[in-house]
């Protein structure tokens, strides 16, 4: 297993098809283009400090992209800070339980503190798959951080788009704190 810095443009394309991956497993009926993703590829490579935008490519010992993350940086609302936020982070169903989850956060982490951020922002879509959202929540515990608030999406129908799923509509947060709850009965 190794984890990349995106920097390539065969990178770009793996990331592409990991998207796309990530799109078939979890998207829904959501509105997804390729071109968005080759865009945030595109803006990524092009800025050689990588100072808002940044992506990791993790690979098998066989050379086949198998996860990726990326990651943003922008100035904090609340203090003259920056913070950084996961904005995508997918690996395959047979890598999941391997390193290469913690492998792709690492890479991020490191590069957000090397930029100065206050806080890293990561959070989990499953809201479908509890027990996934319950591995992903141990795996950034161990990694130091905890869950903090709640996040709310509305959705907005446009044409094109009638997902009306509201993938951080804490279904999968409210499940993960059944399963903490029955444990905690144990």
């Amino acid at each position: 297993m190794k984890v990349e810095l995106l920097n390539t443009p065969q990178q770009g394309v793996d990331i592409e098809k990991l998207a796309q991956l990530h799109h078939d497993e979890f998207g829904g009926s959501r509105q997804f283009n390729v071109l968005a993703v080759a865009r945030a590829v595109w803006q990524c490579v092009r800025d050689s400090e990588r100072k808002y935008l940044n992506a990791w490519i993790g690979y098998d010992n066989d050379g086949r992209p198998v996860g990726y993350i990326v990651g943003t940086i922008r100035p904090s609302l609340y203090s003259l800070s920056d913070i950084a936020q996961q904005e995508m982070w997918f690996v395959v169903p047979e890598h999941r339980s391997g390193l290469i989850s913690a492998m792709l956060l690492w890479h991020f982490e490191k590069w957000a503190k090397n930029k100065g951020v206050e806080h890293i922002y990561t959070q989990v879509e499953h809201d479908e798959k509890p027990e996934l959202v319950e591995r992903i929540i141990k795996i950034m515990n161990r990694l130091g951080y905890k869950k903090q608030g709640y996040i709310a999406v509305k959705h907005i129908k446009q044409k094109g788009n009638d997902d009306d799923r509201t993938t951080h509509s804490g279904v999968g947060v409210a499940q993960t704190e059944e399963v903490e709850r029955q444990r905690a009965t144990r």
